[in-house]
């Protein structure tokens, strides 16, 4: 039994030291981002041959920042007295709209979802339940347009 126990422990060990290799031979995914009520996130995004890449983001106190070209800034409006609903906005400059994904977490457990579509012409804001801690922005892609996002 114990030279199992050890043979075992050996092998966890060498998958240790070999996991960092491999994983950078991996694709490598955009890491989603936490926003917070009152606060807000903007992100440099790039698209590059038809993927978006996005890049570490600036956090700062609601209404304070404004996009540069190539940037995204989203806010997050906490709930107003007596609303369970927060609104999140998103304001481009980038060249092509970026649609994402605004998740409500309560520790792992997902509350509520919006889909923000992506528009150069205006700020677009969308609804999410007020009951989650914290808000994942996720899923960041080339904006599809038309009927499927209003």
């Amino acid at each position: 039994m114990g030279t199992f126990v050890i043979r075992a422990s050996a092998a966890a060990l060498a998958l240790l030291l070999i996991a960092p290799c491999l994983a950078d031979d991996l694709p490598q995914k955009p890491t989603p981002f936490d926003i917070k009520p009152g606060q807000e996130l903007t992100i440099p995004v790039a698209v590059v041959d038809g993927q978006v890449v996005v890049g570490a983001p600036r956090a700062s106190k609601l209404g304070t920042a404004a996009p540069k070209d190539g940037e995204i800034t989203v806010g997050l409006t906490p709930a107003p007295l007596g609303s369970w609903l927060e609104t999140v906005t998103a304001t481009e400059k980038t060249a092509a709209p970026i649609d994402f994904l605004a998740t409500g977490v309560n520790a792992y457990v997902k509350i509520d979802e919006a889909e923000i579509c992506g528009r150069l012409d205006a700020p677009t804001s969308a609804h999410i339940t007020a009951a989650s801690w914290r808000v994942v922005l996720r899923g960041f892609e080339v904006g599809k347009g038309g009927p499927a996002c209003p």
